[in-house]
This record gives structure tokens, C-alpha cells and sequence, in this order.
């Protein structure tokens, strides 16, 4: 009988009625261990776990909660067949990184899955940056990283969804933080092509979506061993709105204002002044510099479980 270590984002209310229900779907199938996290303690969990010889960890939150997840399982260097796989229950706010792999909370099919070790190897990213303390630090992403419009809303967004739904709270604040958007120059260099001018949004992105389902990267791949970068140079208000339907659906938008392009590595940083905040897999985490580098085929996530 397989182990398996739920790990539970103990920051939302429902938390203990969601380790009944995953204690009443997934004991009678596994030797199930569960958790209720407090705040930055599902890392450490997650590597005890690892450790202990687990072999599924359950993230059961949102993006946040599985970035901490991954990075207690996965170290660089690291053999991926002595790592244990990962699966993931939505269930935060964003919830964007389900979007791309089409998670979801059928539980029967989740069961299977685990039993049958039907399980896909993806790629993570990992970033160099400052945090917030002005150390120099290294964490994995699984979906996006981005600066400028994406920590504004982040942060506009954190305070309305402890009243509102988590898309309804990431769109209510993109409209404030649109009248006024972020206006950055920025230096980007990297082994697929350099920029350096204005951005309203960037992007460098494993996944689809971002702030609670906006598609702002429909070329990428979890497993194609790219970063794709995205940046937007000047968004309205006008015409995000205009365009939001397209972008919920994760379609190109935005041709006069937007470079798609692919690197295995880049480095970013503003030369307007200040540095610049990061948002990483739905999490404000520090500022530029920021370097990025693909790391391939690096994690086995249990993904299509709608």
C-alpha cells in the first residue's frame, strides 16, 4: 500500500473540513499522513516527508501551497526517481497552475492515478533573486514568474479574497491597478534574445495562467524545456477589458503591444531606479534582480485529474 503525505494550506477557513474529506476518500486506498500547515511550513513538511520515504505528496492549496511543496521535495542535482511524486487538490485562491495541468477534485480518478504511478515529468524553473530581507536566494516555480502589473494586483487581491471568490478578487483588483499601471523600463538578456524598454507586464512562464486565471502565456509547456517570456510593453484598461474574454481563454492578444519569445535562461533587471517586486507562482517574494534557468524534466506531478 502506497504512502501518502497530505499537506493542507492550514491559512483557509475550510481546513479541517477538507482533511475529513481527504482522510474520508483517500485512507481506505493508502497509509495516509495529513498536515494542516501554519504560515511557510510546508516546505520543511514536504522534505520530511520526502525524506521519510514517502511516496505521494497531496498539496491540497493553492499555488502558494504547492510552491512550497516542491520546494521541500526537490532539490538541483537531485535523481527525480528517488523523489516523490506530487499531486494537488485545488483549493486557494488562484488556483492557476490546475488550470494548466487541468487538476481538479475527482478523487476517483486521482486514486488511480496514484496506484497505476500514472504520472506525468515535468519541468520546473528555478530563480535567483533578492528577497525580502535584500539576501540573494535560490526557489523553484512550477508556473509563472512576473513583475509589474501581476505584484500589484497580487497584493490589491490578497485583502479582497478574504471577502470575495479568488477570480473575482484578482479582477476586481486589475481594475484599479490598470487605471494606474506600472510603468517600468527594464534590461532583459538571455540565451534566445535580449530586450531592454518599457513594460507594463513580463513574464517567464513554464505554465498558461496567472491571477486567478488570465492565460498570458498560451504557447508554454510544462514539459518542453523552455521558459517562455512574455511582455507586454503598454496595457490599458480599455483594452484589457475589451480583451479579457480572450485572455480568460488563453488567447493571443495584445499583437502590437506584446513579445512572445523562448530561453532556457535569462537575466532581468530595471534600470528605471528602484528595483522591482516578483511574483512567483502567486506569491510576492523579493525584488530584481532576477535570474531564471530551466530545469528540466525535474518533478513527477500527477496532472489531468478533473
Amino acid at each position: 500500500m502506497k504512502k501518502v503525505t497530505a499537506i493542507i494550506c492550514g491559512k483557509n477557513p475550510n481546513a479541517e473540513q477538507m482533511k475529513e474529506e481527504i482522510v474520508r476518500n483517500f485512507l481506505p486506498h493508502f497509509q495516509l499522513v495529513t498536515y494542516i500547515t501554519q504560515k511557510n511550513t510546508a516546505t520543511q513538511i514536504a522534505r520530511e516527508a520526502a525524506l521519510n520515504g514517502t511516496d505521494v505528496i497531496l498539496a491540497v492549496g493553492g499555488d502558494g501551497t504547492v510552491n512550497e511543496v516542491v520546494n521541500g521535495v526537490v532539490k538541483e542535482n537531485t535523481d527525480i526517481t528517488k523523489l516523490p511524486a506530487v499531486a494537488v487538490i485545488p483549493f486557494g485562491t488562484g488556483n492557476d497552475l490546475a488550470r494548466t495541468a487541468n487538476l481538479g477534485r475527482n478523487y476517483d480518478k486521482l486514486i488511480d492515478k496514484i496506484n497505476r504511478d500514472d504520472y506525468s515529468i515535468i519541468d520546473l524553473a528555478l530563480a535567483q533573486y533578492r528577497n525580502n530581507d535584500g539576501e540573494t536566494v535560490k526557489r523553484f516555480y512550477v508556473n509563472i514568474a512576473d513583475i509589474g502589473l501581476g505584484p500589484k494586483v497580487i497584493a490589491k487581491a490578497e485583502v479582497l479574497a478574504k471577502k470575495l471568490p479568488g477570480t473575482l478578487s484578482y479582477l476586481l483588483a486589475a481594475i484599479p491597478s490598470l487605471i494606474r499601471p506600472p510603468k517600468m523600463t527594464i534590461r532583459l538578456s538571455s540565451d534566445g534574445f535580449n530586450y531592454e524598454g518599457p513594460a507594463s507586464i513580463m513574464t517567464i512562464a513554464n505554465g498558461h495562467y496567472m491571477g486567478g486565471g488570465f492565460g498570458i502565456s498560451p504557447y508554454s509547456k510544462l514539459d518542453d524545456e523552455i521558459l517562455d517570456i512574455v511582455i507586454i510593453k503598454k496595457l490599458t484598461i480599455t483594452k484589457f477589458l475589451f480583451k479579457i474574454s480572450k485572455i480568460r481563454q488563453c488567447k493571443l492578444v495584445f499583437a502590437d503591444q506584446i513579445t512572445y519569445r523562448h530561453a532556457t535562461f535569462c537575466r532581468l533587471e530595471s534600470i528605471s531606479g528602484d528595483e522591482i517586486p516578483i511574483e512567483l507562482d502567486g506569491e510576492l517574494v523579493g525584488t530584481t534582480p532576477l535570474e531564471v534557468k530551466i530545469f528540466a524534466s525535474s518533478l513527477k506531478l500527477f496532472a489531468d485529474t478533473k
